[in-house]
């Protein structure tokens, strides 16, 4: 492959990355009822910030007309939410130019191989962080967000309506069911059935149950724990607000394809960086505990990620717990 035909590849493994996930991302965001958002954004250091007022507890009062008494005053508090930047990349992708005398007369059909293999790995790291956070927040709150279905049983149509009564009055706030295909099939074996699929990319697939709830369907590791001996597997199936997950893409996608001698055959290696900024509504990364650049299993803790709503129904949703 000669360096015209490297440039060409580079152009056209760039243009694949970006026209795939920008298609891909709108059609999510869609199909998800907007309650997993993936946006870009250009976030600068290792934490965003965001400031809101927080909802002032007892508000209203009665008054007495005949009374002369005072009256304790409530703060008006202000919120800081911060969202925490995570860092990703790839393996290095190695290949031998003289291997590949068809990159030669087509070059960018290995690009557009590698460039769609990488845009669905981008959507699965945004929806597996999401989902991570996601979980381990709310799960981390206790029992006033998470149902667990009596005696380990298996999803069904009224735990989920038992997951939603967590928000009460404001239940239909809740517009999307997070789950993995194990509980969803648990759900059709109750015969709750919908075949109509809205939206399918890589492993990722988005259906809709007959109450107007989406179902994110995805066998994402953020939605199943594996423990115990013999091990049991307890799934998560949460049920999100709009705007619940907020993944930022910050556009700063790097990558590098090197030439290298030394062995039998001249390699290349490409291989890409990228980062994200993730945060959930109603709550806020603990910069101090989470600390920077976070591991998959420190953004999965829920210890580090606190709750700054005053009131659950203003958090990202609720969890439904089954086996």
């Amino acid at each position: 492959m000669a360096l015209t035909d490297m440039k060409v590849f580079n152009d056209f493994l760039y243009q694949s990355i970006t026209e795939t996930v920008d298609q891909q991302v709108a059609l999510f965001n869609a199909a998800a009822a907007g309650t997993i958002v993936l946006t870009s954004k250009r976030n600068v250091g290792d934490f965003a910030q965001k400031a809101s007022f927080a909802a002032i507890a007892g508000l209203m009062r009665r008054r007495d007309s005949y009374g002369s008494g005072n009256v304790s005053p409530v703060a008006l508090a202000m919120l800081q939410n911060s969202s925490v930047k995570v860092a990703g990349g790839t393996v290095p992708v190695i290949f031998e130019p003289q291997q590949f005398t068809w990159i030669q007369q087509n070059p960018e059909l290995a690009a557009v191989v590698i460039g769609e293999q990488f845009a669905k790995g981008l959507l699965q790291d945004y929806l597996n962080s999401g989902l991570a956070a996601a979980r381990a927040a709310i799960v981390n709150v206790g029992s006033t967000a998470l149902y667990t279905v009596p005696s380990s049983g298996a999803l069904s149509l009224n735990g989920l309506n038992r997951g939603a009564q967590k928000f009460g009055d404001r239940a239909q706030e809740i517009a999307a069911w997070a789950m993995h295909s194990t509980p969803q099939f648990d759900l059709f074996d109750k015969a709750l059935t919908n075949t109509a699929q809205l939206f399918s990319f890589g492993t990722v697939q988005v259906r809709e149950d007959g109450f107007g709830r989406r179902f994110i369907v995805s066998d994402s590791p953020s939605l199943s724990v594996t423990s115990g001996s013999p091990a049991v597997t307890d799934y998560y199936t949460l049920g999100l607000v709009p705007n619940a997950v907020v993944v930022e893409d910050n556009n700063d996608f790097f990558a590098n394809t090197e030439t290298s001698n030394g062995t039998e055959n001249i390699k290349r290696t490409w291989q890409a960086e990228y980062t994200f900024n993730l945060s959930l509504k109603g709550y806020t990364w603990d910069t101090t505990s989470g600390g920077k650049s976070p591991t998959d299993a420190e953004i999965a803790t829920g210890t580090n990620w606190d709750k700054t709503a005053t009131f659950l129904k203003d958090t990202a949703g609720v969890a439904v717990k089954s086996r």
